[in-house]
């Protein structure tokens, strides 16, 4: 390998895993912690609250299928100097919000600069300069949202009891601006400031619009795969408590059995990251699904505990597969130069999908459709359906001009 393109790799990992973890606190299970608080300072029961914070996410997600082209036109510095600055103002904003719109406004900002754009960024950066290492490279990435969602809701739910909760937003936006902006500026400035690193292959092969990408079969081709796992997530996770009542859980087992998903997407995430060093990320895009498709199948078949945890433990190794072989893959069928335009759109199209996930469950469990049958319906899909995407996959790449 170049040394001089592992050093990039080197200083891409540090870069990505710092902006992911940075990233937290645009992310749901952040801003949720202080869901209680402002609910009682703004007077909103959970249906107002939800619809503020769900139109906020979807804005902001629509938002990115336009904005994730700033990561190919903007070096990394500038990007994530944009990036981490929407970020604090966004955090300021939710200390000093007075009104439900201004909540509003705030929320939407946050998940903008957080989940949105420092979240892109970071990916985005790792996976231009990974090299051959790009797998691990990604997976460091990676590890830095699972460091957040590890460390942050313990450490500021501790924080909660002792200090008002503007206070807590506004040292987030000193944080992020006074400390961490001039540390990831420096990473950045040590990265090649051209959109495609020194090493990379030049025959870029991307759309070269939006439109191009959906009338491409190798983009297209890739969809039905990488949006199973956000989908059934989301869909799982928000409606846990019906699931757990369905299925005599208590909340402390479903409480366990998330530190067990996050504990499986950590593991899963490492390994996929050598694998995809090792063979490729097509050669993976198939499998990775198959363990979430053995977690619908427990909980369509079994009871108890054991269904629980392979439910968590089979849903994380699938979310680990997602998180490191779908951005890997972005760059394996089109090159790097427009990966944030790639990445922009599938962020734009996940957003949809997580936020039809939850209330098409929702629907059908209000019309008492039995959950196993749904269970075993999404566990086909994703056993079959990612392979059947792969014939079309390889027939579109041999063409080549789709």
């Amino acid at each position: 390998m170049n040394p001089a393109i592992e050093v990039y790799s080197a200083r891409a990992a540090r870069f990505g895993l710092i902006a992911a973890f940075l990233s937290s606190f645009g992310q749901t299970f952040f801003i949720g912690l202080f869901g209680t608080p402002i609910r009682a300072e703004f007077d909103l029961d959970e249906r107002a609250w939800g619809l503020i914070y769900g139109g906020a996410t979807l804005a902001s997600g629509m938002l990115m299928f336009w904005l994730g082209a700033i990561a190919d036109h903007l070096p990394a510095r500038r990007a994530i100097t944009l990036a981490l600055s929407v970020l604090a103002a966004a955090a300021m904003a939710m200390a000093m919000a007075r009104h439900p719109a201004a909540l509003f406004l705030a929320l939407f900002a946050l998940r903008l600069g957080g989940q949105g754009l420092t979240g892109h960024v970071a990916i985005v950066v790792a996976a231009r300069h990974g090299g051959s290492r790009r797998g691990r490279v990604l997976a460091l990435a990676t590890l830095g949202f699972i460091l957040g969602e590890a460390l942050l809701p313990l450490s500021f739910a501790a924080l909660l009891g002792h200090v008002e909760w503007r206070w807590l937003w506004a040292s987030v936006a000193a944080f992020v601006l006074i400390v961490m902006l001039p540390a990831l500026r420096r990473l950045a400035a040590e990265l090649p400031g051209d959109a495609a690193p020194v090493g990379a292959d030049r025959q870029e092969t991307a759309p070269a619009s939006r439109l191009g990408l959906f009338v491409s079969g190798r983009f297209l081709a890739v969809l039905p795969i990488a949006l199973i796992s956000p989908f059934v997530i989301t869909a799982v996770f928000l409606h846990q408590g019906t699931l757990a009542t369905l299925r005599g859980w208590l909340v402390t087992e479903v409480a366990a059995a998330i530190v067990l998903f996050a504990a499986a997407q950590a593991v899963s995430t490492w390994i996929n990251g050598r694998l995809v060093d090792r063979f490729g990320a097509l050669r993976l895009l198939a499998w990775f699904p198959l363990p979430g498709a053995l977690a619908m199948i427990a909980l369509a078949s079994m009871n108890g505990l054991a269904a629980l945890w392979l439910l968590f433990a089979g849903l994380g190794l699938s979310a680990g597969g997602n998180n490191v072989i779908v951005s890997a893959v972005w760059v394996e069928l089109f090159g790097h130069r427009r990966l944030g335009l790639i990445r922009g759109v599938y962020l734009g199209l996940m957003v949809l999908a997580t936020a039809v996930a939850p209330a098409l469950l929702g629907l059908a469990l209000a019309n008492a459709v039995p959950l196993a049958g749904m269970a075993l319906a999404t566990a086909c899909y994703a056993a079959i359906v990612p392979w059947l995407c792969r014939i079309w996959l390889r027939a579109a790449l041999r063409q080549r001009g789709s």
